[in-house]
């Protein structure tokens, strides 16, 4: 079988060919698949931003424990650990998106390359 090299949209110079990339690449399996892919990065995103900020959230549960926290002080407390999260995930994300899956015709295994940062 011969090696498949995935063009971006953004390469592909030719009008006709063009043509024909956009009408599969706006095709409803290629919409749910990047819709599908979304979901895996988002996820892929979250599990790794909780591993990497899980002392934030730790910290916010040591002073809800404490017996004379108030609720102000958890809150002070996790929401700079929400905020380092968010934005972490979602720098993480948009860049996994724009990188692996927006502008690509998606192909079988996609999900497995995206997770492990094969080529699409």
């Amino acid at each position: 079988m011969a090696q498949y090299s995935p063009k971006r949209l953004s390469d592909i110079k030719s009008e006709f060919e063009r043509g024909v990339f956009l009408v599969v690449y706006n095709s409803r399996k290629q919409r749910y698949h990047r819709m599908l892919a979304s979901v895996i990065l988002a996820l892929k995103h979250i599990l790794r931003g909780l591993l990497f900020s899980w002392p934030l959230y730790l910290l916010a549960l040591a002073a809800y424990s404490i017996p004379q926290a108030s609720i102000w002080l958890v809150l002070l407390l996790l929401l700079p650990a929400m905020y380092v999260s968010w934005t972490i995930l979602s720098r993480g994300i948009k860049e996994d998106y724009d990188n692996l899956v927006d502008g690509y015709l998606l192909r079988s295994g996609y999900l497995g390359r995206m997770i492990f940062h094969g080529k699409i």
